[in-house]
């Protein structure tokens, strides 16, 4: 080999390990710096104790360590994702955790460094839906600190957690008497509040304002018990705010006693009010009360002394019941004297009258016989023998029974009582009649 020769190839493997060597130094930063991870599951997220089921509407804290494998990177944040409908109220984690702005579906941590090989625990708490999606799966993920986004897994199987129960609805403000096409609210005499419906939970606690359902669940607002056969109007659906609805414009058209109102909501049990009275007309009280009602078959009328601030109420229809031994063909009535927050006044009395129109008259089988007045009352009276009973009106009990004449009581210990009976040249009947608190009558 010539001189020329060993020149070029000496020239040429120095070249060449020149090369080698630069490719050497130019790849030792990535081998040190950014090696790729030797883990097949970088991190480990585990529940701890999960619950089985979760309550409709409820509060629940889920318990969760998440292990780093990953020797040569961190995880820098974690996000749980709750399933649909499902509201995550509060999240922790290690010291110097930051949590994503909550109440949502989702919550994003973003984590202190921890080493490899740690394991640190991260608190979740979720509530449930009241009307649950299809789908109770839960769902994690994680960035590191190379920005990888594929490297946090379950340690089984995704934690799955059913919503068991059903939320529920209840009246908190119950509705109370108040006169035909009146507003029906939490007062006597369309006075109070709206009536409110609350929205429960399946643990029948009021729903937290932050549940997805708490807000936005329409509630429907309709008669239950019918008494009077009266038509409901007004805004009947209204939508729930914070786990609360009001219905404030509600009014029935006929009279009535034992009326009730149901609530309904798509996925909730439904709710019944408390029974109440709509009355024909309800007028307040000077130093007397007079108040008339009257439909095709019945005319009647209350006088009576009271107290000024006091009501009298006086209705036609809604509601009826028998005596023993008396076929009743006039419209039942009820009248009271009330205060003004809507306690009947017991001891108030009235001399009352009852007509009975010419048509019911001729078609009654007897038209001919005596008529009496058969009375209902929550107290007893003395009543014409054999005619005597009970019957049960809106949940309470009365004691029933024809009016004895008045003149077999003294002034000084006074009765429910007939005063006269008289047949009108029209052939209708008036009878006439003194009686007590709150009661019903018929002819």
């Amino acid at each position: 080999m010539n001189r020329r020769s060993r020149l070029f190839r000496s020239g040429l493997m120095c070249a060449v390990g020149a090369l080698v060597v630069g490719i050497a130094l130019w790849a030792a930063p990535s081998q040190e710096g950014y090696a790729t991870t030797m883990c097949s599951d970088c991190y480990i997220v585990t529940p701890v104790s999960p619950p089985a089921t979760a309550a409709a509407g409820t509060a629940q804290q889920y318990a969760f360590q998440v292990t780093n494998n990953d020797p040569k990177e961190t995880l820098r944040s974690l996000t749980f994702t709750a399933p649909a409908d499902f509201a995550v109220t509060a999240a922790s984690g290690p010291n110097g955790t930051s949590v994503s702005a909550l109440p949502a579906s989702s919550v994003t941590l973003d984590l202190p460094k921890e080493p490899y090989g740690s394991t640190f625990a991260v608190d979740v708490t979720a509530l449930a839906p009241c009307v649950p999606a299809s789908s109770q799966v839960w769902g994690v993920s994680g960035v590191d600190s190379r920005g990888e986004t594929n490297e946090v897994h379950w340690s089984s199987s995704p934690l799955s957690v059913p919503v068991t129960g059903q939320c529920s609805l209840a009246f908190t403000g119950q509705p109370a008497q108040t006169a035909v096409n009146s507003d029906i609210l939490t007062g006597f005499n369309s006075t109070g509040s709206p009536l409110a419906v609350q929205l429960l939970d399946a643990s029948n606690d009021p729903l937290n304002p932050a549940d997805v359902s708490a807000t936005g669940t329409y509630v429907t607002i309709s008669i239950s018990t019918n008494p009077g056969g009266g038509t409901l109007t007004g805004t009947t659906i209204m939508a729930s705010s914070a786990g609360v609805v009001m219905f404030g414009n509600l009014q029935i058209d006929q009279p009535g006693t034992g009326y009730d109102l149901a609530a309904t909501a798509s996925g909730f049990t439904s709710a019944t009010s408390s029974p109440f009275t709509i009355a024909g007309q309800i007028q307040s009280c000077g130093a007397s009360c007079l108040a008339s009602q009257s439909t095709t078959t019945t005319a009647t009328s209350i006088t009576t002394s009271s107290a000024s601030g006091d009501f009298a109420a006086l209705s036609l229809g809604g509601v009826s019941f028998t005596c023993n031994h008396y076929q009743a063909v006039s419209d039942t009535a009820t009248f009271g004297i009330f205060n003004s927050s809507g306690a009947s006044i017991a001891s108030a009395s009235a001399t009352a009258t009852l007509t009975i129109s010419p048509s019911a008259v001729a078609s009654s089988p007897r038209p001919l016989i005596f008529w009496q007045i058969c009375y209902a009352a929550t107290t007893p009276f003395p009543v014409i023998p054999g005619t005597g009973g009970t019957t049960t009106i809106a949940g309470t009990t009365y004691y029933t029974g024809l009016l004895l004449s008045c003149f077999l009581f003294s002034p000084d210990h006074p009765e429910p009582c007939l005063i006269s009976q008289r047949k009108e040249k029209t052939g209708a009947v008036t009878l006439t009649f003194v009686a007590f608190g709150d009661p019903y009558y018929r002819g």
